[in-house]
C-alpha cells in the first residue's frame, strides 16, 4: 500500500511532533544512557564469564544489577531527572522494574545458550535488546512521571 502525498505529510508531521515531543527526546537520551549501561554489562558479563569462570546464569545476574545500578543514576542524570517518589523509592522502583527486565534478560540468555546453541556473550547480547524496551517504556510511564 502506498501513501498519498497528503498521507505521507501527516505522518511525517506526526513523527516529527513524537521526535519533538518529552518522550521523544527521553528515547533519545535513554538511547546512549541505555547503551552504555548495557555496554557495561556486556563487558561485566564477560569479565565474570571468563576471569572468574562463573555460570552464565549467575555472571548475567550480577552484571545485569551493576549495570542496572549505573543505568539509574545515569537515568536520574541525562534522562529523567529525580523521580518526585523521592531518590529512595525510585531506586526501590528501578530494581523492582529491573526484576522484570532481568527475568527477560535470563530467559533469552538460557533460550539463546541452552536451546539454540549460541555463543553466552552474543546471548547476552540479543537478551539485553528485548530488555531495554521493557525498561525505558516503565521508567518513563511509571518511576519518573
Amino acid at each position: 500500500m502506498r501513501l498519498t502525498g497528503e498521507k505521507r505529510n501527516v505522518l511525517r508531521s506526526d513523527i516529527k511532533a513524537l521526535y519533538a515531543s518529552d518522550f521523544g527526546r527521553a528515547a533519545r537520551r535513554y538511547f546512549f544512557v541505555g547503551g552504555a549501561s548495557a555496554v557495561a554489562d556486556w563487558v561485566l558479563f564477560a569479565l565474570m564469564l571468563y576471569s572468574f569462570d562463573l555460570h552464565y546464569i549467575v555472571a548475567g545476574t550480577i552484571s545485569f544489577i551493576l549495570a542496572t545500578a549505573l543505568n539509574y543514576f545515569l537515568s536520574v542524570r541525562f534522562v529523567f531527572g529525580a523521580s518526585r517518589r523521592g531518590a529512595r523509592n525510585a531506586v526501590i522502583l528501578v530494581y523492582a522494574v529491573s526484576s522484570v527486565g532481568v527475568a527477560i534478560n535470563l530467559a533469552v540468555l538460557s533460550i539463546g545458550v541452552d536451546i539454540l546453541g549460541i555463543h553466552p556473550l552474543l546471548a547476552k547480547v540479543a537478551a539485553s535488546g528485548m530488555a531495554v524496551f521493557w525498561n525505558f517504556l516503565a521508567r518513563y510511564f511509571y518511576i519518573f512521571k
